[in-house]
């Protein structure tokens, strides 16, 4: 891929990044969180079992993408790290994929597992995704327009 390749215009104070404009702004309803307060064994099962349920669901439904993303880091960081995404649809694994990311930290292996795995399923004909990730700080920091790393 040739960089003279790109047309698409990056700016730094778009207006799109105000408020009112952001994602959670415009579609507060469209994105929410699940933590998991796994201090005690019946509120992990209860929170594994609705997930379960919520999976069984959306295999009925052919307008709903699964997509389950991980990063793996391995100490003391001086290799590099892997993200890895999976695509399940109707129930069965329709994608799998894993790209390395560099010599980073968990957190930014994570981002950018979320930003390849909600890319890559916007590609599909679909109305929904569900996106499982292991770490909710990760998808909090993903729809959060502040400037961060990742």
């Amino acid at each position: 891929m040739s960089l003279l390749n790109l047309t698409e215009h990056f700016t730094l104070l778009d207006s799109e990044a105000c408020p009112g404009y952001r994602l959670l702004d415009n579609f507060p309803d469209h994105v929410s969180f699940h933590p998991c307060d796994c201090s005690q064994e019946s509120f992990c099962k209860a929170y594994l079992e609705a997930l379960d349920h919520l999976c069984h669901r959306a295999s009925s439904d052919f307008s709903t993408l699964v997509v389950v993303t991980n990063a793996s880091v391995i100490p003391p960081r001086n290799m590099q790290a892997v993200s890895a995404m999976h695509f399940w649809r109707l129930g069965e694994q329709v994608l799998s994929s894993k790209a390395p990311v560099g010599r980073t930290i968990a957190l930014d292996a994570e981002l950018f597992a979320i930003r390849l795995g909600v890319a890559k399923a916007v590609s599909f004909d679909i109305k929904h995704i569900i996106l499982i990730i292991d770490l909710l700080s990760a998808a909090r920091r993903a729809v959060d327009p502040l400037v961060h790393s990742g």
